[in-house]
């Protein structure tokens, strides 16, 4: 909200109404008492460990204002100069954070605009060593353990880094280094005779200078220390059938190469293949994609908050498999976003470990590779959600679209996310409307339009698909040469103007908006009276204004 409509709402209502984590109020009665305020400092500590904000100063707090007339709290603040309020705030401040201060003018009263920026780096206390949090409307100093999760939660803040003195081989599990460094050395093709377990560990960061840090001992520790030092991490691994029966229920703490080996033992258990013959070809089609595991599972390990009690665990309930870890999302990353937002790791050390010993993608691949190996089956794309502290993703099992399926494996290799999408759509249903495409797809991939744009002008679709227009619509619909693999009994009907709404559908997605005159000429009609004929009876466009204003635009454009 603008500081001016902010500022009107306030003459009829609460300023109380309005304060939130990133909005606080503030009256003094001079310049001298501003400086001299020890609480103002406290409020920007807190504002900047929270989400950073404003702070409006001239508004009465309205617990001091008397018979509801709200209009009084718009006190207004005395003009200042900004470069030495700014200076001296900053001198409240450690370290000294960068601080916006602008003068606004409303109903010719002057008020002072603090915006404090979201530190995410390092902690922002006063001078004296008061580190604050906000919470709502409120801030206060933080208390010990506040403080303990503000540290967790910065970005420069790597749990995984700390180091464990003493000799490392003391706290590894001998068996588990030497499979992880056997593994790594037929992968690589290096003898293993020629790599010590010292340089092996060096090499894949388990120890910095041949000190043993937490990640190390997370990867390749006995069990014994990771409790004693971090602290109790165990995994599960349950498989309960259709009808209710419980095949697998596996509860264990150990190092996560261990854990890794004993989780993709169940999962093998679990998953099973069936084999389809189509034009005197068979496919295999599994169950559950061991890829899109991997990642996941994988996926679950590096971004869990160690510094949290739970455990990893793998439910597999028949037609969905659902992971899940303790901690929340990081880093800026959310439910809509996680599949093209950089990975960030709150377990950078311990990341890049699995990132140099090649269990996971140094290129943050992770949550693509599982839509892909999801999607080829005619799988939903995975769903990740933060649920009580824990982060689930969900995966369809068992059900596939066969037709999805052998057409990407022997007619058009190398499906991205796009491709998988638009081809899942069409399955059995024999038409996708384009602009209900671009909605969907906007959610897992960036930059939607051209990525639709370059994913139908691969010759390999262009075979398979076409692209019909009518009054309701552009529709992609499978070509007649598919329609039985895809089981699709009817696709809709093309209008004998057909590629005019293509072409009126692509200028508008690449204009926005446009006239009359500048359709007629693009589509090639003959007048604006028989321009405007067509136009009115589309229902995917809309006119915006009147006379020589008036704009066609796409309605969910």
């Amino acid at each position: 909200m603008e500081i001016t409509q902010l500022l009107d709402k306030l003459e009829f209502e609460p300023s109380e109404k309005y304060e939130s984590e990133s909005i606080e109020f503030k009256n003094y009665s001079s310049e001298q008492a501003l400086h001299n305020s020890k609480d103002l400092a406290e409020e920007i500590s807190a504002i900047a460990n929270k989400k950073g904000g404003k702070i409006i100063v001239g508004v009465i707090d309205s617990s001091n204002v008397s018979n509801q007339l709200w209009n009084t709290q718009l006190n207004g603040f005395v003009p200042v100069d900004l470069d030495t309020t700014k200076e001296r705030l900053q001198g409240k401040l450690n370290p000294r954070i960068p601080l916006n201060l602008s003068e606004h003018n409303h109903r010719s009263k002057n008020y002072l605009v603090i915006e404090v920026p979201n530190i995410n780096h390092t902690l922002v206390s006063t001078s004296s060593g008061k580190v604050c949090i906000r919470h709502g409307k409120s801030s206060y100093p933080a208390p010990p353990d506040e403080i303990a999760e503000l540290v967790k939660n910065l970005q420069s803040y790597d749990w995984s880094s700390q180091e464990i003195q003493g000799n490392p081989r003391d706290y590894l599990n001998e068996i588990a280094l030497e499979e992880a460094k056997n593994d790594l050395c037929i992968r690589r093709e290096i003898d293993t005779d020629s790599l010590s377990d010292e340089n092996f560990l060096e090499s894949i960061g388990a120890t910095k200078n041949g000190v043993l840090n937490y990640g190390g001992l997370l990867f390749l520790g006995k069990e014994n220390f990771i409790k004693e030092i971090l602290g109790t991490y165990e995994s599960r691994f349950s498989w309960k059938t259709n009808d209710g029966q419980l095949k697998i229920n596996d509860v264990w703490s150990d190092c996560i190469w261990n854990t890794i080996i004993r989780a993709k033992e169940h999962f093998r258990q679990c998953n099973s293949s069936i084999v389809i013959d189509y034009k005197k070809n068979d496919y295999k089609l599994w169950t559950l994609d061991d890829v899109a595991f991997h990642e996941a599972y994988l996926n679950s390990i590096v971004h869990r908050d160690y510094s949290m009690d739970g455990m990893n665990i793998v439910n597999f309930k028949g037609n969905e498999i659902t992971i899940t870890n303790p901690g929340t999302f990081y880093g800026g990353v959310n439910s809509d976003n996680i599949s093209y937002h950089e990975p960030r790791h709150r377990n950078k050390t311990l990341a890049k470990i699995l990132m140099d010993f090649q269990l996971v993608d140094r290129a943050g691949m992770g949550v693509l590779r599982m839509g892909l190996n999801s999607l080829k089956y005619g799988r939903e794309f995975p769903v990740f959600k933060e649920n009580l502290g824990n982060i689930e993703v969900t995966m369809a099992a068992e059900y596939f679209k066969s037709g999805v399926f052998i057409l990407t494996q022997s007619r058009i290799p190398k499906c991205g996310l796009t491709e998988l999408y638009i081809l899942n759509n069409l399955y059995k249903t024999g038409k996708a409307d384009l602009s209900e495409i671009e909605t969907d797809l906007s959610k897992i991939v960036p930059n939607t339009w051209k990525s639709i744009q370059t994913a139908l002008n691969r010759e390999e679709m262009k075979t398979y698909l076409v692209l019909k227009g009518n009054n309701d619509g552009i529709f992609v619909c499978p070509h007649e040469m598919i329609q039985d693999l895809f089981e699709v009994e009817k696709t809709p009907r093309a209008s004998t103007n057909s590629q005019k709404h293509i072409k009126l559908y692509k200028f508008l997605k690449s204009y926005g908006a446009a006239s009359n005159e500048e359709i007629m000429k693009h589509l090639g009609f003959a007048s604006p009276a028989s321009t405007y004929q067509f136009l009115k009876k589309l229902k995917y466009v809309q006119n915006t204004g009147k006379s020589r204003k008036s704009r066609w635009k796409l309605k969910n454009n």
